[in-house]
């Protein structure tokens, strides 16, 4: 069998359902507005309780996938919309995009292990979430050639390295995913999600009136960066785990020994990258947040100064006509790029399985 290539979507991408099969979370439906219908029918006041996890401070593993009482969420399909011309040479891998990024990049790991092709090795091409994912799958690995036994070719689309001022947007402001009346609710669930946690800035960017940076306690990864009311379901543990993911993303590619690799990034859309606290006072909205060059979600300068080297010297950057970050798998250059990249030859893997 030749090499494979499985597409590890970014967050949202993947609908969510409970333990009947049940869609809870329409992954189609989430820049329309989510509908009733779309959560598994259930009326609105238990929409916070169903879509809120619970982890064990030590476990990457969740300890209930649902606060609602007799529910088991699991991932279910991968939405095609943003991934159509992806999926023409891919397979989708759907994941719980809520949970933490290493159990997600552990669950992957095991399904390159049991499930790789008999006479070839897998291609894996991760848009946003979806890379870290696959970063954190080779960190994971017994060796640093056992990466390289299972995967030829990797490819990082659109990933947050360096985190994302949208994940400080969802954890500080919520959003109208499920509609104007329940921002409230969006921003309490995820506040329970380690994942959008774990792509908070890892720069800087909690800023003083001024545009200086603010302290480093100061800082989002941080108890202390919220501050009063804002604070309220801000979890301790869940900061620690971005800090310790941070660690885990430097340098992305150093546990692919024998894998070749590529990283696309967007370098044309203003991005967000800074925040302004005043005091102890975070703003009320999206007003004062500065921006640079991106694709609207990762910053491209940021990202490459937390890469390092030689992930910086894989970097394929658009910065013509290409898409926002939602679209960047439905671009026809970032696919037309992704598709002689995968038609290349790979290195050997370093050692035989």
């Amino acid at each position: 069998m030749p090499d494979t290539t499985l597409l590890i979507p970014g967050t949202q991408a993947t609908s969510l359902a409970d333990q009947d099969g049940n869609v809870v979370y329409n992954a189609v439906r989430v820049s329309l507005g989510l509908q009733k219908d779309d959560l598994g029918g259930r009326p609105p006041e238990e929409w916070q309780a169903l879509l809120s996890m619970e982890h064990a401070p030590d476990s990457w593993e969740p300890g209930r996938t649902s606060r609602l009482p007799g529910v088991e969420i699991r991932p279910a399909s991968v939405v095609g919309t943003p991934y159509d011309r992806m999926l023409a040479f891919s397979d989708p891998w759907p994941y719980d995009w809520r949970a933490d990024i290493r159990h997600n990049g552990r669950l992957l790991l095991e399904h390159l292990r049991e499930n790789k092709p008999s006479d070839g090795r897998w291609n894996l091409v991760g848009h946003s979430q979806g890379g870290l994912v696959i970063v954190a799958a080779s960190a994971l690995t017994s060796s640093l050639e056992e990466f390289g036994t299972l995967v030829a070719r990797a490819v990082l689309v659109g990933a947050p390295l360096a985190g994302t001022m949208r994940a400080t947007e969802a954890l500080l402001w919520g959003s109208e995913d499920l509609g104007e009346a329940h921002v409230a609710a969006a921003r309490g669930m995820a506040r329970t999600w380690p994942a959008l946690y774990q792509m908070l800035p890892s720069w800087n960017a909690v800023v003083d009136a001024d545009g200086r940076e603010s302290a480093a306690g100061q800082q989002l990864i941080q108890p202390e960066g919220w501050p009063g009311s804002w604070g309220e379901g801000i979890q301790a543990d869940h900061l620690r785990r971005t800090r310790e993911l941070q660690g885990m993303l430097h340098g992305p590619f150093s546990r692919m020994a024998g894998v070749s690799t590529l990283a696309v990034l967007g370098n044309r859309q203003l991005t967000p990258v800074t925040v302004t606290r005043t005091g102890d006072d975070l703003p009320a909205d999206r007003t004062s947040m500065a921006r640079q060059k991106g694709d609207t979600l990762v910053p491209y300068k940021r990202t490459l100064e937390w890469g390092g080297r030689p992930y910086a010297d894989r970097v394929l950057a658009f910065s013509g006509k290409v898409e926002r970050h939602a679209m960047l798998c439905a671009d026809e250059d970032v696919i037309d790029a992704t598709r002689r990249f995968l038609a290349q030859p790979a290195p050997p893997p370093l050692s035989t399985p």
